[in-house]
């Protein structure tokens, strides 16, 4: 539980600025990211796809276990694998905190191919390991699926250049979309969809991605 307090000493102070969120070489003709990108950001599909969506979501939300286990698998299907939308994860956590910061550490310890892979396994068993009496314990047995050990686990849950990293994203959803909760969704520059009500269906997506792919299609 060392490694967790420390977490919590460094990130909540840097955090704060930016409000908590609630849950809710290359050539020089080769691209590798979209416009939208940070140079940390982690993301699948085509660089050059028509419609780019960024999610703003937690670790340690169950909403957005919820969108990543029931939609996010139809969504990649129709849009990511055919090359037609880029999408983006950036970590925006909720609490508990610490556990969503160690979390998204681990799956960045992982590499670029195998960070999604990760991503699911923490979304899947999210209960086990944020309801578990030894968190770092849990997320030491998920990290080992990916062939992270101890001593990796270690370095990669104490980066503090990862906590600053999750600080900057905090404060650019909160500063230009106006971001408070997750799971939110950015998509070719507009915060959308707007649902409340229910959980998300592929149908409140397809809806808004379907007439930029026809607008494209046109413009072409």
């Amino acid at each position: 539980m060392l490694i967790l307090r420390r977490i919590i000493a460094v990130f909540i102070p840097l955090v704060l600025s930016a409000g908590l969120a609630t849950c809710s070489g290359k050539g020089a003709d080769e691209i590798t990211r979209s416009p939208v990108e940070r140079d940390d950001d982690m993301a699948l599909g085509n660089p050059k796809a028509p419609v780019v969506m960024v999610e703003y979501a937690s670790l340690t939300c169950p909403h957005c276990a919820e969108f990543h286990e029931n939609i996010f698998p139809e969504l990649k299907a129709k849009y990511i694998d055919t090359g037609k939308l880029r999408f983006i994860f950036r970590q925006l956590p909720t609490p508990p905190i610490p556990y969503a910061v160690g979390a998204e550490a681990v799956a960045r310890c992982a590499g670029p191919d195998k960070y999604f892979d990760l991503l699911d396994a923490l979304y899947q068993k999210q209960a086990y390991w944020v309801r578990a009496s030894n968190p770092r314990n849990a997320l030491m047995e998920i990290a080992a699926t990916a062939g992270i050990n101890q001593d990796a686990f270690d370095m990669c849950v104490s980066d503090e250049s990862n906590i600053k990293r999750i600080q900057e994203v905090s404060k650019l959803a909160s500063d230009e979309f106006g971001i408070t909760g997750t799971p939110s969704f950015v998509i070719n520059g507009e915060r959308r969809p707007h649902v409340t009500s229910r959980p998300y269906v592929l149908e409140d997506f397809t809806v808004i991605i379907d007439p930029m792919l026809a607008r494209k299609v046109q413009s072409d």
